[in-house]
Order: structure tokens, then sequence, then C-alpha cells
């Protein structure tokens, strides 16, 4: 699950060529789905006319005609304007797989509030594919069950409707969420760059490849296996180790759950590189183990996702203000204060050791970190 979050006037439509990685896939399923819909509509004309014979005879040799099914609704995007009972069902409709993608945050955070009751459990269920059920009264009662639900979120929003989906760092979405902060640039956007006309046609290419390896996958009778090499196992567990000591100590302990779902999303982020790897040799059978460069790959990107996770946090509204909370308004002193900790941190200083040049003491080194990650 991803979310970006940017300032209202930033564009991002650029968001949407990702979407494209993944379009090819989803027109093939609704093209199937269309198809089986043809079909079902002429059954289900032959259908009506044999009942109004069989009703019109009313001979207890004739066997009363079987109504056809209706064809599940075939997709990989699944709407984020969506109800409780949809979303299970679209679900169940597709292998209990499926991806929200919405350039709207809000899109998502106001259809959880107008629902009865909302989905947010399923979301956070889906994180760990835990089993989902639900049961409602109408129509006799159903009740519908989702073993393992395959959901993934592809977000992009402001601050304020990041506020709206996930009020505090204590939902618990907070955690299962992969965030990355955009900045502002001063500069203006060159809306004539000829090298931006290609870049429909570029991702729209990548996504034929997507298409025939997501067709190889499919069509496996058997999970593949993938794994981490011992050495790569050791190091994984002392680098996540040590996060979680570090923002223990430097930033709080409600971080403890995104250290450890930021471990579960490092190890499937390598999973990948290796399946496309794989894909790329014409070599995917299992078992898959993960090489060096993909793994240290895999551990830059969830470093980077830690510190803007980070920057999230201390911008969503706490249960009570902390000691140091930063005030409102502009301080020199304070900026200046800044200024120096970046710097001795630019030098290789630690946070205890800046604390202590600039504060007097190490009672500041939450202060330091927040200010120089």
């Amino acid at each position: 699950m991803c979310l970006c979050t940017s300032p209202i006037w930033y564009r991002k439509g650029g968001l949407e060529y990702a979407r494209l990685l993944g379009d090819s896939i989803h027109q093939s399923l609704r093209d199937e789905y269309n198809q089986t819909l043809e079909d079902f509509r002429r059954d289900q004309e032959r259908y009506e006319m044999d009942k109004k014979v069989y009703q019109k005879e009313k001979s207890a040799e004739r066997t009363p005609p079987i109504p056809p099914t209706t064809p599940p609704q075939l997709m990989l995007f699944i709407p984020a304007n969506n109800s409780k009972t949809g979303l299970y069902q679209n679900l169940t409709e597709n292998s209990e797989r499926g991806i929200m993608f919405e350039t709207e945050g809000d899109t998502l955070a106001d259809a959880v509030k107008q629902d009865y009751a909302g989905f947010t459990d399923l979301l956070r269920n889906a994180f760990h594919h835990e089993r989902c059920t639900f049961f409602r009264r109408a129509n006799g009662g159903e009740y519908v069950e989702v073993s393992r639900p395959y959901l993934s979120l592809v977000l992009s929003s402001t601050f304020d409707q990041l506020k709206s989906l996930m009020p505090t760092a204590e939902n618990g979405l907070f955690s299962r969420f992969l965030f990355y902060e955009m900045k502002s640039s001063s500069e203006f956007r060159n809306v004539f760059d000829k090298r931006k006309r290609d870049y429909a046609a570029y991702f729209g290419e990548l996504g034929q490849g997507f298409k025939k390896m997501y067709g190889h996958l499919h069509a496996l009778t058997e999970p593949l296996y993938f794994d981490l090499t011992d050495h790569q196992q050791a190091a994984f567990v002392k680098l996540f180790q040590a996060w979680k000591t570090e923002l223990r100590e430097y930033v709080a302990n409600d971080l403890d759950g995104t250290v450890n779902r930021l471990g579960t999303i490092c190890f499937r982020v390598a999973m990948v590189f290796t399946v496309l790897r794989a894909f790329d040799k014409n070599a995917i059978k299992g078992p898959l183990l993960c090489n060096d460069e993909d793994f240290e790959n895999a551990i830059r990107i969830v470093e980077t996702l830690k510190t803007h996770a980070v920057r999230i946090y201390n911008r969503l509204p706490k249960p009570a203000p902390t000691a140091d909370a930063e005030p409102v308004g502009s301080d020199p002193k304070r900026e200046a204060q800044k200024t120096k900790c970046r710097e001795l941190f630019a030098q290789g200083k630690s946070c205890r050791e800046i604390s202590t040049i600039v504060f007097g003491d190490e009672s500041k080194k939450s202060t330091v970190y927040r200010w120089t990650h």
C-alpha cells in the first residue's frame, strides 16, 4: 500500500503513467468479462423462452430450465469509490486479488466514511493476507468470506486528504502504508518538453511486458518459493533491529509497527526484483534465491521510505503535545540551531553528540533526529 503526498497545486498526473503498467492486464480482463456477458445475455434469453414453454406445458416429465449464472466482474483495478459489499464482491470474483489506484486520496477516504461500518478492516487485513468475513442480513442473510485477500493500494493526496483517511498515527492503516512526500519546486515546468510526449507509449510498452509475465505466473499450478541467502537474512535482521532501536530512541515507540511492516515490504520488494530478473532470463522456476544487487536495492528503497514515514508521523496529530514540539511561527534562534544541527550531522556527528554541542546536553536528541532526517 503506497501513498504519495504533495501540495494541493502539485501535478500528480505523472502517477497515471505507473497505472499503464497494469492497464493491458486490466483491459484483457474487462474484454473477457464483456465476452462472457454477451454469452450470458444470450443464455438468459434462451432461458426465458424455455421457461415460458415449461410453464405452458406444465409437464411432470419435462425438466425445468436452469437459469444461467451471472458472470463475475473481472478487473485488475478495483474502484476506490466503493462500498464494503462491493469491495468484497470485487475480490471474491477476481481470485481475491486486485489493485486500488487513485490519484485523489479523498476518493477512498470519502468511500470509507460514507459506507456503513466502513471497510478499513479489510484494508488492514489485506496487508498480511488475513481472512476477512462479512455478513449482511438482506435477502435472508448472506455470509461472505475472503480467505486470503491480496489487495494493493496506490494513492496520491494532499496532506489534508491523508489526515482524512488516517487522522492519527495510531490509526491501524498508518503502519501498513508506504509514504513518499513530494516537495514542490520553484522551477517552472516546461510544458513543451518533447521528451515527455513519449511517456505514455514507453510505459504502455512496459505494460505489455508485465502482461506476459502476469500470464506466465497466472498459469503456474504451484506457487514459487522465494528466499534470501543466509548472509542476507543476517544483514536483514541486524538492520531492522537497528532501525527499531533508532526510532524508539529518537522518535517514538509508536513506530514499532511501521518498522516491522517495512521489513515485510522490503522482503516483498526483493521478491519482485528477483521475479523480474528471472523472467528476463526466462528462468522463472523455484526456488528463487535473491542476489545481492536486488537485496541491496530493496534495502535502499525501504530506507528512503522509512525517512518519509517518520516525516509523515511527525506531521500527524498526536494524542498530547510532546515537550519538544515545534513552536508555531519562525524563530531566528531556532532556525540557526536547525542549520547548525544539519551541518554537524553532515560531518558525521551522532544525534547525541549534536544535542550536546548545540543544546548543552543529550535531552534534545529526538529534536535533532527530527531536524536531520
